[in-house]
């Protein structure tokens, strides 16, 4: 995408930012701002690789948000954007002390929830914690209030998350599907929290054709029911039919029990990286629902998730850059006032994108 340089004297800290999503975060911030944003890792030599690609209009430094207790690396930092996951909130409050505004695009629940906790002092420095930064949750949370406000007094909304395996991922990633394909948890239903089993309480939609989908737990339908009025579950099915059905069949009878093994983990990691398993594709649609049965669709469809995500960042950090953000600590869907134009922006990045709202 080409646009204007804008002017800027601090600099974007990108953590992971040589990574898969970070790499593209890293590119298409430098080129909005040369020489101000840093890619920074515990591997120099992938951050300098990146940045000799980028003419070193990206600044690459050695960093181990993990182990190193120096923050030297904050010093003339006006936005850090997290690309890896982490364990507790140190770093963040490290961050939120000096004042800098900060997006993760961790998918982890328990992380949100430990972020929360720093809502007050992140008031109290002026910074803007920005978290649901991804497609899921990050995008469906966006649907989803959209659905909500366009159907007045709607109570219920469907979340449908379609994913191919076609995409290479870090093991991360694969090995977090894995774990929560033979998981059970708490969803808030009718001020009640239900026990759900996952890969159950199959329900149809028109996603991609028709399809079956089938509960999961994305961390999205968490944040949802706790910072709207309400009720949200997510359902979630594989590109490949057979697979679906396959895996739903395999949860019915107690035998995806087998997918938290760490040596068939190893097995699967070996096909999805050696072989090509279907396309890239992805597709997010939220359904809200009144209780007159009304209903109102909001949905997005597109290749590449890990770019998706890059290009969410991308626009979430160019409004916060703005400085226009309240303080404190939030979900991406409760700082956006007009979804359909934030959301419409990641067609300058990507054209193949489709929006229906």
């Amino acid at each position: 995408m080409q646009q204007k340089q804008q002017h800027m004297t601090q600099t974007i800290l990108v953590i992971g930012g040589y990574g898969k999503v970070g790499s593209t975060i890293s590119r298409q911030l430098a080129a909005l701002y040369p020489y101000k944003v840093i890619a920074a890792g515990r591997n120099f030599m992938k951050a300098d690789e990146l940045a000799k690609a980028a003419d070193y209009k990206i600044i690459p430094k050695k960093f181990d948000v993990l182990n190193d207790t120096d923050d030297v690396i904050l010093e003339n930092v006006q936005l850090v954007i997290m690309c890896i996951d982490q364990e507790n909130t140190d770093f963040l409050f490290k961050c939120i002390s000096k004042g800098i505004d900060y997006i993760d695009i961790t998918a982890e629940n328990s992380f949100f929830e430990k972020t929360a906790t720093l809502h007050t002092i992140a008031e109290l420095k002026q910074a803007t914690v920005l978290l649901s930064v991804g497609l899921a949750p990050g995008i469906s949370n966006l649907l989803a209030k959209n659905a909500l406000n366009s159907l007045q007094g709607s109570t219920k909304v469907d979340l449908y998350i379609l994913l191919g395996l076609g995409e290479k991922h870090g093991d991360a990633a694969y090995k977090w599907t894995f774990n929560n394909i033979h998981d059970t948890y708490n969803v808030s239903r009718n001020s009640n929290n239900t026990t759900i089993k996952s890969f159950s309480n199959p329900k149809r939609t028109n996603l991609e054709g028709n399809r079956t989908f089938y509960t999961f737990n994305f961390s999205d339908q968490h944040i949802l029911s706790k910072t709207t009025q309400a009720e949200v579950l997510t359902r979630f099915a594989f590109e490949s039919r057979f697979l679906t059905v396959v895996t739903a069949m395999l949860r019915k009878y107690g035998l995806t029990k087998i997918f938290g093994n760490s040596y068939f983990q190893k097995l699967l990691l070996y096909i999805f990286k050696k072989f090509s398993v279907g396309t890239d594709v992805f597709a997010v649609k939220a359904v809200a629902s009144h209780a007159d049965r009304t209903v109102y669709e909001s949905s997005i469809t597109g290749n590449c998730e890990s770019k998706i995500t890059a290009y969410i960042t991308v626009v979430s950090a160019l409004e916060l850059l703005k400085k226009e953000s309240k303080s404190g600590v939030y979900h991406l869907h409760e700082i956006v006032n007009d979804i359909p134009q934030f959301l419409n922006q990641l067609k300058e990045y990507d054209l193949s994108v489709i929006i229906k709202l």
